[in-house]
C-alpha cells in the first residue's frame, strides 16, 4: 500500500510540474498575444513594448550556436531529456536534463533594428525536434549530451525509454519580443539627409531583476511579423 501510494504521489508531482509548465507557457503567450506590437523606429526610449520581427546574426563573424541534439545553426536553444518510470499500469515522464543557451542577435522589423541581449529571458519555444531512444540505441550527438551531464553508462537509465526535446531560434526566424529598450547609437546606421540629421540609433533590449525580456517563436505571437528582411550588407 505505502509503494502504491508513493507511486501515485510521484506521479501526481510530475503530473501537477508538467500541468504548471504548459499553464506557464499559455500564460506567457496569452500577454504576448494581447500586448500590442509597435515598430522599432517608434519605441520610446526605457518603454515597456513588444516587438515582432526577424532574427539574424550581429555579424558574419558572431558567436553561434549549435543545438546539442540537431547540431543546428541558432541563436537560442532549450533541450529537455526525459526517462520514464512506470506508475501502476502505465508510465510517466520525469525530467532528467534541461538546458539552454543563448547569444546577443539582431532583431529587425521594417522600420529599424535592435540589439537583443536574451540573457536571463523567460522564453516559451516551440519544441520542433523530438525523438525517443532506449539508452543502447543513443545517436551520437545524444550520447555526448547525456555524457556531458554526468551519464556515460546506463546506470539509473537502464531499461528507461529516453525523450529527447530541442527548441531553437534560428538566423531569419520570427520571433516576438517584450521588453524595455534602451535607444543607443547605431554605428552602422545612415545618417538621413539633410542638415543637422539626427545620428542614426537603433534600440537595445536586456533583461532586469525587475523586468526580464519575455522572447516567443510560437506562431501565435508572430502572426504580425513583417516580410523578411534582407540581412544588412553594411
Amino acid at each position: 500500500m505505502g509503494f502504491a501510494i508513493l507511486a501515485f504521489v510521484s506521479f501526481a508531482g510530475t503530473a501537477l510540474l508538467f500541468a504548471h509548465h504548459n499553464s506557464e507557457s499559455e500564460r506567457l503567450k496569452r500577454l504576448l498575444r494581447t500586448a500590442s506590437v509597435r515598430e522599432l523606429a517608434a519605441a520610446a526610449d526605457g518603454a515597456m513594448v513588444r516587438i515582432v520581427g526577424t532574427t539574424y546574426t550581429q555579424s558574419a563573424q558572431s558567436r553561434v550556436l549549435r543545438g546539442p541534439i540537431t547540431g543546428r545553426s541558432c541563436l537560442m536553444y532549450i533541450v529537455t531529456v526525459e526517462y520514464t518510470y512506470s506508475s501502476g499500469d502505465s508510465f510517466a515522464w520525469k525530467q532528467l536534463i534541461r538546458e539552454t543557451n543563448e547569444v546577443p542577435f539582431l532583431l529587425r522589423d521594417a522600420t529599424g533594428i535592435a540589439i537583443v541581449d536574451p540573457t536571463a529571458a523567460i522564453t516559451t519555444l516551440k519544441f520542433d525536434h523530438e525523438r525517443e531512444s532506449a539508452f543502447h540505441l543513443l545517436q551520437p550527438l545524444e550520447r555526448e549530451f547525456l555524457a556531458k551531464h554526468g551519464h556515460t553508462s546506463e546506470g539509473q537509465l537502464a531499461n528507461k525509454l529516453l525523450r529527447y526535446r530541442e527548441a531553437i531560434v534560428e538566423a531569419g526566424g520570427s520571433i516576438t519580443v517584450l521588453g524595455i529598450g534602451v535607444r543607443e547609437p547605431d554605428p552602422d546606421g545612415t545618417p538621413a539627409e539633410g542638415y543637422r540629421s539626427a545620428a542614426p540609433t537603433r534600440m537595445r533590449f536586456t533583461s532586469s531583476p525587475k523586468h526580464p525580456l519575455v522572447i516567443s517563436d510560437d506562431p501565435t505571437t508572430t502572426r504580425s511579423a513583417p516580410k523578411q528582411l534582407p540581412p544588412s550588407t553594411s
